[in-house]
């Protein structure tokens, strides 16, 4: 999430300041190159041509299981859903009327005290974006939710998250991802979850370069989730040190939050960026380049995670680092992602009447299929030429400037569901 940041952290980001624009070494982690193309695998199955911490474990969710989410995720229970607790800091449940400073350190040990930069900018409250939403879930049996992302892909139907959102000491439950959720409103409807996707050293040890899931997600009348709200590209081997626009959904507001901001390195494998006002909730929220807030598009090249879990302070967040590992994921859950969807439910037309508080009716043996919007979105500018998502597997050098790499240029608009 992104209200933490320890005092580790609170003393690193104030050296982090001389080292904005500093470009980092690459992410070291223990992946067996896989030689040409990798083996495609069937959806759920991990492809055993990849090894080590990127490999992916896969998690499906059964048809059965989409429904009930569906069924579990009514407009009170959406309300009264919090964000996880988390292993260090305090959690955050209401947003208090003045910004909350950090606990300052033990004067005993020595230490300065931790206080936020001057001068960085605070989060403002806005109407959402298409492409970006809340995700709903539950773990030992109550609501929670984290912020996603939906990124291009070539079947149209994946999300993006942080991995301690999805997966703890087991994956979440009820998992349903609502795009453009604000004031209580879906305005492109729910869409519950067909898989996860963690990378086995999350699962293994919750390595914080490693905190980033995929999620595929399931259709709305036979129509995948990009054509209905667009998606932003995703950047791999990309500078630290951008300027971003970071999305989230506190667990204080009915509304998201944004902030222009600027990504530094942290350390090698993680990133940060200074921004009051992201409390608990926001994990998972994307850091987006170029953001088009007409329709929501741009490069998101990090999501809040990684270094304690996104950090313990309200104005220091941080991400893992997108490069070899990130990019392996991708694939592998692109790889994984069912064929071809099925045909689309009577019940649930894409271009369905607002349906605010009921779920769509689903023979036992249909597949789940997501609810109809509650409201109409705006309609974006005409879309960009359609592309194939094709990212550069090219490592940053520890001495000269790291490669942007090519990126995903598929873009499809928005589609009001009106």
């Amino acid at each position: 999430m992104s209200r933490r940041g320890g005092y580790q952290a609170g003393a690193a980001v104030l050296g982090g300041l001389a080292a904005i624009g500093v470009i980092a070494a690459a992410v070291t982690i223990g992946v067996a190159a896989t030689g040409g193309t990798a083996r495609p695998a069937a959806a759920g199955v991990l492809d055993a041509s990849v090894t080590g911490p990127a490999a992916a474990v896969t998690h499906s969710v059964s048809a059965a299981e989409q429904r009930r989410a569906l069924t579990y995720w009514t407009p009170r229970q959406m309300r009264g859903a919090t964000a996880a607790s988390l292993p260090r800091g305090p959690i955050r449940t209401t947003m208090p009327a003045v910004t909350r400073m950090p606990a300052q350190p033990s004067q005993s040990q020595g230490a300065p005290d931790v206080t936020a930069p001057k001068g960085i900018p605070t989060a403002s409250p806005f109407a959402g974006s298409p492409t970006t939403g809340a995700l709903f879930y539950t773990t030992g049996g109550k609501g929670h939710f984290c912020t996603a992302s939906v990124v291009d892909s070539t079947a149209d139907d994946l999300a993006l998250t942080a991995a301690h959102c999805v997966y703890s000491s087991a994956f979440a439950t009820n998992i349903e991802y609502v795009p453009g959720y604000h004031d209580g409103k879906r305005p492109y409807g729910a869409w519950p979850v067909r898989t996860i996707t963690v990378a086995s050293g999350w699962k293994a040890s919750h390595d914080p370069d490693l905190d980033f899931a995929f999620l595929t997600l399931a259709t709305a009348g036979g129509q995948q989730i990009q054509a209905r709200t667009g998606g932003l590209t995703i950047g791999f081997t990309r500078w630290y040190s951008e300027k971003i626009e970071v999305i989230g959904h506190n667990d204080s507001d009915a509304e998201p939050i944004r902030c222009a901001t600027k990504g530094f390195r942290f350390r090698t494998g993680q990133m940060e960026f200074y921004c009051h006002g992201f409390w608990t909730g926001t994990s998972g929220g994307p850091w987006i380049i170029g953001y088009d807030a007409k329709n929501g598009t741009g490069t998101v090249f990090g999501v809040i995670g990684g270094y304690e879990e996104g950090g313990d302070y309200e104005w220091a967040s941080y991400s893992a680092y997108f490069g070899s590992a990130a990019k392996i994921l991708y694939e592998q859950a692109e790889r994984a992602s069912a064929p071809p969807h099925p045909s689309p439910s009577p019940s649930v037309p894409p271009t369905s009447s607002p349906t605010p508080t009921s779920t769509p009716s689903v023979s036992p043996t249909a597949p789940p299929t997501a609810t109809a919007p509650d409201t109409t979105y705006p309609t974006s500018t005409a879309p960009a030429p359609p592309g194939t998502a094709v990212s550069d597997t090219t490592s940053p050098s520890p001495t000269a400037p790291v490669p942007p790499g090519s990126i995903s240029t598929a873009y499809r608009a928005p589609v009001p569901s009106g």
